[in-house]
C-alpha cells in the first residue's frame, strides 16, 4: 500500500545560515514521501538559492509566522502537515514515526520533543535554559497548562482546516491558538519518541528583536484568550521561570558564568517583551 504524502512547511527570512541544515534533516528522513513548502518573507540573502537546491516548492509572501504556515497548508498536498522552523534539525525516524502514530492511534496531532542546541555563549546559555524549562515542564505536566512546553507540530491536514486554521493576527502564541482550537473539537494528541533539535539564536540583537515582536503581539493574544486564561498565563509563566533556576544552578553548578548568561538573557527577555507590550 503506498505510503500517504507528508508535507513540510518552513516559514523563511533571511535563514540562509540555518536553512540547509534543516532541509538535510528532511531530505535524510527514514520516510520518502515528503514534499517541503519554504514560505519565505523575501529575503535577501541565500535563503532561496539552497531551498532550490533542496527541491522546495517556494512561495513567497510578506507576512508573519502563522500567515506563512497557513499559506504552506492551503497549498500542501499531503494528508499529513508538519510544521518546521528553519532553525530546526529532524532525526532521521520523526516523519515516520509521526505517521505511524496518527494511522495505527487515530491520532489527529503529535508532540515532538525538542532538545535546544546553543552555538556560542549566549545560544548556549539559551539552550540550557529552554531545556531546564522544558525538564520543569514535564515534571509538573499533569498539572500545569501545556502552553508551557512543547506543543504539537505533526498534524492530519483536514484537522487544521476543520479547527479553523492558525489565527493570521497572531505573532506569538498562534501555536498554542491552534492547539486549543484542535482540543476544542476533541482531536486526540499523542507524543513522539523521536526529537527535534532546535538551534537557538546566536545574536543578543536578534533575540531583543525577536522578544519586542512578541510583546505587541501580546494584547491581540490575550483578546483572542478566555478570562481564565488572562488571569493565569502570566502568574504561571513566572511561577514556571522561578521552578526553572533551580534546574539550571543544578545543571551548571560548575560553570558561574552559565548560570550569569542564563539570567541575563531572562533579563533581556522579559524586558523587552515588556517594552514591545508598551509600544503597542
Amino acid at each position: 500500500m503506498k505510503k500517504p504524502q507528508v508535507s513540510i512547511i518552513i516559514p523563511t527570512n533571511n535563514s540562509g545560515e540555518t536553512v540547509e541544515e534543516c532541509l538535510k534533516s528532511i531530505q535524510g528522513q527514514d520516510y520518502p514521501l515528503c514534499e517541503v513548502i519554504i514560505v519565505d518573507n523575501f529575503s535577501n540573502d541565500g535563503t532561496l538559492r539552497t531551498a532550490r537546491e533542496f527541491g522546495a516548492k517556494i512561495i513567497q509572501h510578506k507576512g508573519n509566522p502563522a500567515q506563512a504556515r497557513n499559506i504552506g497548508v492551503n497549498n500542501s498536498s499531503g494528508i499529513y502537515v508538519l510544521f518546521l522552523d528553519s532553525d530546526m534539525i529532524l532525526s532521521p525516524t520523526v516523519v515516520e514515526e509521526c505517521v505511524e502514530r496518527c494511522k495505527k492511534e487515530k491520532i489527529g496531532m503529535v508532540i515532538i520533543p525538542e532538545v535546544y542546541v546553543g552555538r556560542g555563549f549566549w545560544s548556549s546559555c539559551s539552550a540550557i535554559w529552554k531545556n531546564c524549562y522544558e525538564e520543569v515542564a514535564y515534571t509538573y505536566r499533569d498539572r500545569r497548562d501545556i502552553m508551557y512546553h512543547t506543543l504539537p507540530r505533526f498534524f492530519i491536514r483536514e484537522e487544521i482546516a476543520r479547527a479553523g486554521m492558525l489565527d493570521n493576527s497572531l505573532h506569538w502564541g498562534e501555536d498554542y491558538d491552534l492547539y486549543r482550537k484542535l482540543v476544542k473539537i476533541n482531536v486526540r494528541e499523542a507524543e513522539s519518541k523521536s526529537k527535534i533539535y532546535h538551534h537557538e539564536l546566536t545574536s543578543i540583537r536578534d533575540t531583543m528583536i525577536k522578544n519586542l515582536r512578541y510583546g505587541k503581539s501580546l494584547p491581540v493574544f490575550l483578546q483572542q484568550t478566555s478570562e481564565r486564561a488572562r488571569r493565569e498565563i502570566f502568574p504561571s509563566m513566572f511561577e514556571h521561570a522561578l521552578l526553572t533556576f533551580p534546574k539550571v544552578f543544578k545543571n551548571s553548578s560548575k560553570s558561574p558564568s552559565v548560570i550569569i548568561g542564563c539570567a541575563i538573557l531572562f533579563c533581556i527577555k522579559s524586558y523587552s517583551m515588556m517594552i514591545g507590550l508598551l509600544l503597542e
